[in-house]
């Protein structure tokens, strides 16, 4: 999805100062409640100029979860080795890539967080599978690979290792908020990160997950 030129031709500063402040709508509403006039509100702008940045609220949200996902494939380049041998260890830098992320970026976090909160909705139909259908692409690709390179189960279907990757990954946030109650919408209002628990433990986590997904995807 991409913005109308006048977006495009803001400059670097105002365009962040605009995405920050939709981030931050997106990241504490559902996207039935976030609210259009809020935002330009406090871009101080009038509601219509701002259709001149983003045709609807629509193109706007999906302009947001290209960008947030673009910003965190940025981000991992820096912080995980491609060079690495082991499917699994791979996983754990990505997850701490994501804390990283999560900290550095907390607002995109927690905007692509809600994004997979979404129910089924007339205006932007099933979000939730869209958004993963976007991560699955690459996970495919990613799993096929480690399939060819023997370390991963042949006789599994790549589309099934996939998901269970994806949802490995999902699950592991989800166990997260229920044993620590987190509420990263009244962390981002109020701290402005999502979390704030030791990296030691959250790394230990994420570990007993992916050692639990080892266990049914690996080869002997």
């Amino acid at each position: 999805m991409v913005a109308l030129k006048t977006f495009n031709n803001l400059p670097e500063e105002r365009k962040e100062q605009v995405l920050t402040v939709c981030l931050r709508e997106f990241s504490l509403h559902d996207y039935d409640t976030a609210s259009l006039s809020g935002i330009v509100s406090e871009l101080g702008l009038a509601k219509g100029s701002f259709y001149r940045y983003f045709e609807n609220k629509k193109s706007l949200y999906l302009y947001l979860i290209d960008y947030c996902i673009q910003a965190r494939v940025i981000h991992d380049e820096g912080l995980v080795d491609r060079d690495t041998t082991d499917f699994f260890v791979l996983m754990l830098q990505h997850f701490g890539a994501k804390m990283s992320f999560d900290r550095k970026y907390p607002l995109h976090s927690a905007f692509l967080y809600n994004v997979l909160q979404e129910r089924n909705n007339e205006e932007l139909g099933d979000i939730k599978l869209y958004s993963k259908e976007r991560v699955l692409s690459v996970i495919r690709v990613m799993v096929g690979e480690w399939v060819k390179r023997g370390q991963l189960r042949a006789d599994l279907d790549i589309d099934t290792i996939a998901f269970m990757v994806l949802q490995t990954q999902l699950s592991i946030f989800d166990y997260i908020a229920l044993r620590y109650h987190v509420d990263f919408s009244s962390n981002i209002r109020e701290k402005g990160i999502l979390y704030d628990l030791p990296e030691a433990e959250l790394l230990s986590i994420s570990r007993q997950f992916v050692n639990l997904l080892k266990n049914g995807i690996a080869t002997s």
